[in-house]
Parts: C-alpha cells; sequence; structure tokens
C-alpha cells in the first residue's frame, strides 16, 4: 500500500509536468521570461550587455520602450545607451513631436534629467501634433519639469476638451480608441485624487475601458484583438492603483487581463501581436512594460511614468546571467522514487516558467521520459500480482508516451503558406532636403517576404522594417511614421497610405489577411492619396 501511495505522488507529478504548462501566478515570471528571451536572441549574458550591445545599436530605432521598461525594473548603467541616442538624433531630424516627446521622456526615465534635448523638447512639440503630443508633454510635467508654454493646468484642460461621448480618446474619429485612452489615463494619473474635474473624466474612461473589454479578458483595438491594447489598459489601471486582476469590473466570463496575454504567448517567451502569429518586438516590450506596471502597483512603488524614485524605492536588481538554453539544472541523483518526484515537480516549475524553445529542452525531456517508462516497466514485473499498482504503471506510461510524443511534434499552422512583396516609397517628398528622406523616394526597393496563414499587411512591416532597421512607428497597428516620416509633417492631409495589388483597401493594415503572390505598396501622400501616381501602383 506504501508502494501505492508512492506511485500516486508520482503520478500526480507527472500530469503537472506535463498538463499543458500552465503557467504560475506570478507576474514577475512575465518579466523575467521576456528579459530570458531577448538575452538569447541577442546572445547577451546579462541584462547590462544587452543594453550596451543590441539595445544601445538600435536606440533611437526602437529599442527606447525596453529602455523605459527597463529603467523602471532595476538600476542599470545606461551611459552607452546615451550617448548612442545623441548620436542619433543630432544626425536625423525627428519631424514628429510625439517622437520628440518621447525621446526626452527617454532621457527623464535614464536619469539623464539635465540632457538640453529635454528642454527643447517641452518647448517645441508639446501640443504639436493632436492627442498624444499632449500626453507625452504631461508626462514630463508630472516629473517635475516647466514649460513656459504649458502648466499642467492648462495642459490638462486640454486633453480632457478631447474626451469623446463615450468617454474614451482617440487620436481621430468620434469613437474612443482602448489604446488612445489607456495612455491618456496614464498621464491623467497623478491628478486623479487631487483634481475632481480629472476623477470624473478618468471614472468615465474607466468605465469606456470596462464595457470595451472581450469576453476572453483581451481588448482590441483597430478590429484586432492583440497584448499591446491589453498591455496599456494595465499600465493604465495600475498608474491609479486599481488591480487589473481581481477588480470585477475587468474579468469578463471568468478571464483577466493576463489570461488575454496568455492567448499571445509563444515558447520562447516572447508575444506575437496577433493570435498564431509570430514574434513580435512591439507586443513584447508592451506586454513586459504591462507586467513591471503591475508589480510596481502591487508592491506600493510609484506609477509606471513617474521617474522620480525615493531612496527606499530605488529597485536593486540581480542580473538574470543564464539563458533560456541553460534554463535547466542537471540532475544526478540515484532514481528512488523521491528523487524522480523531485525531479518531475523541479522540471515541471522551470518548463511552466521559462517556456524555452522544445529543441532545447527535448534531450531532457527524452531522459525523463526513459526514466519513467524503465520504472514503470519494474513496476510491472515487481508488482503483477497487485492490479491497482499495474493498473496505475500502465496509466502513467500511456500518458508519458502521449505527452513525449505530442511535445516532440512540430506545431501545427507553423508552415509558411507563400510569399508576399513589399515596397515602401515617399516620391511625393523626395524633393524636399532632409537626411530621412531618399533623393530616389525608395525606402524600400520592392523585397519578398514569406507569410505565414493569416498574416497581416501590419505584420509584413513590421518584420521588414525591424530586419531592414527602418524606423517604424505605430500606434498598435495604425501607422504614424516610417523612416522618421510621419503623419501631418507635410500638411494636415499627409501621412502613409498603403495599397494592394494596386488597390487601396477599406480596413486598416492590422486586419487585411495577405494570401500568396500579393502585392504590398506603402506610399507617403500629402493629400490623403490624390497625389500619388496610379501609374506606378499597378
Amino acid at each position: 500500500m506504501k508502494t501505492f501511495y508512492k506511485l500516486q505522488a508520482f503520478f500526480l507529478a507527472v500530469i503537472i509536468a506535463t498538463a499543458g504548462f500552465i503557467p504560475a501566478v506570478a507576474y514577475s515570471k512575465y518579466i523575467d521570461d521576456i528579459i530570458g528571451y531577448n538575452l538569447q536572441s541577442s546572445s547577451s549574458s546579462s541584462v547590462q550587455e544587452w543594453i550596451d550591445g543590441e539595445l544601445t545599436e538600435n536606440a533611437g530605432l526602437g529599442s527606447e520602450w525596453y529602455v523605459i521598461a527597463l529603467s523602471n525594473h532595476g538600476k542599470y548603467n545606461f551611459s552607452e545607451y546615451k550617448k548612442s541616442l545623441i548620436g542619433y538624433l543630432s544626425e536625423n531630424e525627428i519631424g514628429s513631436a510625439s517622437s520628440r516627446l518621447k525621446y526626452a521622456l527617454t532621457f527623464v526615465a535614464i536619469g539623464e534629467k539635465d540632457e538640453p534635448y529635454i528642454r527643447n523638447a517641452l518647448e517645441n512639440s508639446i501640443g504639436k501634433q493632436g492627442i498624444m503630443s499632449l500626453v507625452f508633454g504631461l508626462h514630463l510635467l508630472n516629473n517635475g519639469y516647466v514649460s513656459e508654454k504649458y502648466s499642467q493646468s492648462n495642459l490638462i484642460s486640454e486633453i480632457l476638451s478631447f474626451q469623446l461621448a463615450d468617454g474614451g480618446w482617440a487620436i481621430h474619429g468620434e469613437n474612443g480608441d482602448v489604446d488612445t485612452s489607456a495612455m491618456t489615463i496614464q498621464a491623467l494619473s497623478p491628478h486623479y485624487f487631487q483634481d475632481s474635474t480629472v476623477k470624473t473624466a478618468v471614472d468615465n474612461a474607466i468605465d469606456f475601458l470596462s464595457v470595451r473589454q472581450n469576453e476572453n479578458g483581451g481588448y482590441s483595438s483597430y478590429g484586432v484583438c492583440n497584448p499591446e491594447s491589453i498591455s496599456q489598459v494595465i499600465i493604465a489601471l495600475s498608474s491609479l492603483g486599481i488591480d487589473a486582476v481581481s477588480d470585477s469590473r475587468f474579468i469578463k466570463n471568468g478571464n483577466t487581463v493576463f489570461d488575454g496575454i496568455n492567448l499571445f504567448r509563444l515558447p520562447d517567451g516572447s508575444y506575437c501581436h496577433k493570435e498564431g502569429g509570430e514574434s513580435n518586438s512591439t507586443a513584447t516590450v508592451q506586454v513586459m512594460s504591462g507586467a513591471i506596471a503591475y508589480e510596481k502597483m502591487k508592491n506600493g512603488k510609484s506609477p509606471f511614468y513617474i521617474f522620480a524614485k525615493t531612496e527606499t524605492e530605488a529597485e536593486t536588481t540581480t542580473d538574470i546571467i543564464t539563458t533560456q538554453s541553460s534554463a535547466y539544472t542537471k540532475k544526478s541523483e540515484k532514481a528512488t522514487w523521491s528523487t524522480v518526484t523531485s525531479v518531475t515537480l523541479d522540471v515541471a516549475t522551470q518548463v511552466a516558467e521559462s517556456q524555452t524553445d522544445k529543441n532545447d529542452s527535448i534531450p531532457l525531456i527524452a531522459a525523463l521520459f526513459v526514466i519513467m517508462v524503465l520504472i514503470c516497466i519494474a513496476l510491472l514485473l515487481k508488482s503483477r500480482k497487485n492490479v491497482k499498482v499495474m493498473i496505475a504503471a500502465i496509466l502513467i506510461g500511456a500518458i508519458v508516451v502521449c505527452c513525449f510524443i505530442g511535445y516532440v511534434l512540430p506545431e501545427g499552422n507553423a508552415d509558411y503558406v507563400g510569399t508576399v512583396t513589399i515596397s515602401i516609397r515617399c516620391d511625393t517628398i523626395k524633393d524636399f532636403p532632409q537626411k530621412h528622406i531618399p533623393a530616389d523616394g525608395f525606402i524600400l526597393d520592392e523585397t519578398k517576404v514569406e507569410i505565414k496563414n493569416g498574416d497581416t499587411v501590419y505584420d509584413v512591416l513590421s518584420e521588414v522594417c525591424q530586419k531592414s532597421k527602418i524606423h517604424f512607428s505605430a500606434n498598435m497597428t495604425y501607422i504614424e511614421g516610417i523612416n522618421n516620416i510621419y503623419e501631418m509633417d507635410f500638411g494636415k492631409s499627409s501621412g502613409w497610405i498603403y495599397f494592394v495589388n494596386g488597390e487601396s483597401p477599406s480596413v486598416g493594415c492590422g486586419s487585411y489577411e495577405l494570401s500568396d503572390g500579393d502585392n504590398i505598396q506603402w506610399h507617403y501622400t500629402c493629400e490623403m492619396g490624390k497625389d500619388l501616381d496610379i501609374s506606378y501602383l499597378k
């Protein structure tokens, strides 16, 4: 009977080890897994090496959100990154007011509070590009800066004047947008308890976000459920001290915001923008930011965008030195019941927490598989007269075999379904003498890209910009700027427009799913497309 109870314990351990790798409810693991993914993909042995390497190399080209997130997570040395960012900004003319404010906010985040770029952005960028330039401007003022043109009160008043009838905010249109609303709440949050007008407006916006939450716990933007929108909501709620996991207003059909985020998690620890898609850098860093904001709120620390820390609030961080490939500890103990159970539970916990690449962990799983099969055979031979033990041993063996086969088989829906071509042009402004505007109008010559089932125009644009190191800025799937050329840089009707096979679709680029052979063209227009030469669209 004693053996049977031990067998039950081992059976439970096997179930834990193989039952779908259910993530532990420890939100720091979202952060650790994303850091681990980036360390592995950048071949870095520590966070500091990652900062000094890949993030510094991409200063000005998209690493800012990671830098802001890391500045909230621990104490790191950003001196090399700072030099690179200053160099980038001195060599490139940044046309977008919102981007200039974002760079200024990055300097504040890394402790470079006296950097001249901040003062320049304060006086020349706030309010120059709609709602988001007001939001980023207020973030700067919330961190103790003073603008000669805007005070906190009149900046808040202007932001509140943009609130829509449904309680949300949007870059354009009459209906509130989840991302814009959440980001606006983040900037208003420090004034929530001091200003009754702000409190009323934010309460209405919170109701808006509650209504817009999906049944799976997630959020959609431009018709697409995505982790970026969910993360912005988490940051907003955390900034107000609202626990998005336990507040009933943000639990739908039993699902929380983190249940929604889990739908986009990939085995390597990164996140995709659209369920079933490939790893996406924007989605991944936004999830990390959301998890950090939530963790800070749970620990009673300052909101995500308030960077002035007190001494008691200054986090100390132990670098993650090991990469995901070395996440498992080798075991050499004799395979007794207690040690086998311990190894099984240890592997189950580490797999659930790290979600490493299957190819890396197959040898370990195979070894565990062999050990458990041998134990089952030994039990069968030794306990032929004990029917219960025999049945349990057979069940364990069957489960182990099925789980191992299911684990090592290649994942479905991962095959490419064809190729598309994509090009990016700005012919309408090629004669303007600016460094980031190519003389021939071609930002990206026609390039072939492999696609998977469900890939969208946005997915392909994001991928080629990453690989080609082309500056790319988007508010979820709404394209704000490419190659430092932004909407409204050349008039109120200027911006980016896309065509597929010569036609301009009536849906956003994040909703247009591609087929094999499609031809995508992105063009910068100064007159809502009326100034484009139709001949080169065919």
